[in-house]
């Protein structure tokens, strides 16, 4: 791997590089990069792809990138289109465009405005989403955020997490239906459902708003319901004691 971690790369119209060790990496224009790619600073504003891993400081893709290998990046800004072959790994990111991963996707802070889609596993500690999501698998993550779009289809097949909250996005200038947020399994301690569409929501505090429709729901603590919703069963569940008798 070639070290140029004091120069620059620039790419100006269509070219190849092999890979390397770079500080700032520009792409305006089309490029291919053969090798793995480590920068502090990347910034793409055409169509570049990545025939390896790539490591950087801060990316932001206001174009279409595809990386064959893993992406691991601090900090991340997505405008155009991202699809990541291997694993995904960035401390926080703002998704405005499009992040595709064919595997597993880790990190702390997310914002999706755009649309999150995960063949594989999800970990993250928060997630703000008023966009579109597509998770095929667990999505792990300590506080859910969602604001349902009335254009957008959304499914996580299974979630764990310490709080959740769905709800419709408000507008007085749009009447349309909202299509509902699904998911196999919803499991956390407090959980705040609108337009939800499920399977099974287990919890200790549970509250079921309006558009819901839920096969069965297991509450330790309390359990609420609005009008307008479909709810299979509804059953507390009483707790083990910690501690036996001797």
């Amino acid at each position: 791997m070639v070290d140029d971690r004091n120069r620059n790369l620039t790419i100006m119209g269509e070219s190849s590089t092999a890979g390397g060790k770079f500080d700032k990496m520009r792409v305006m224009g089309e490029c291919q990069v053969n090798g793995d790619l480590e920068v502090r600073s990347c910034k793409v504003m055409g169509n570049c792809t990545v025939n390896g891993g790539m490591t950087c400081g801060y990316f932001r893709n206001m174009g279409e990138v595809t990386v064959h290998g893993e992406l691991n990046a601090d900090e991340m800004r997505l405008i155009g289109q991202t699809s990541v072959k291997e694993q995904c790994s960035v401390r926080k990111a703002g998704i405005y465009g499009e992040l595709n991963c064919e595997k597993t996707l880790s990190g702390e802070e997310m914002l999706v405005r755009g649309m999150l889609h995960s063949r594989g596993n999800v970990s993250l500690e928060k997630l703000d989403m008023k966009g579109g999501i597509f998770v095929d698998g667990l999505l792990n993550c300590g506080t859910i955020e969602i604001v349902l779009k009335f254009d957008a289809d959304n499914y996580v097949r299974e979630i764990g997490t310490g709080s959740i909250s769905v709800k419709k996005k408000r507008s007085i200038f749009n009447h349309a239906p909202v299509v509902n947020f699904q998911a196999d399994l919803i499991e956390g301690d407090d959980i705040d459902l609108e337009y939800t569409t499920a399977r099974v929501v287990r919890g200790a505090r549970v509250a079921i708003g309006t558009g819901c429709k839920i096969d069965r729901i297991e509450y330790t603590e309390t359990y609420t319901s609005e009008r307008h919703t479909e709810v299979g069963e509804a059953v507390k569940i009483l707790e083990e004691k910690k501690e036996t008798e001797k």
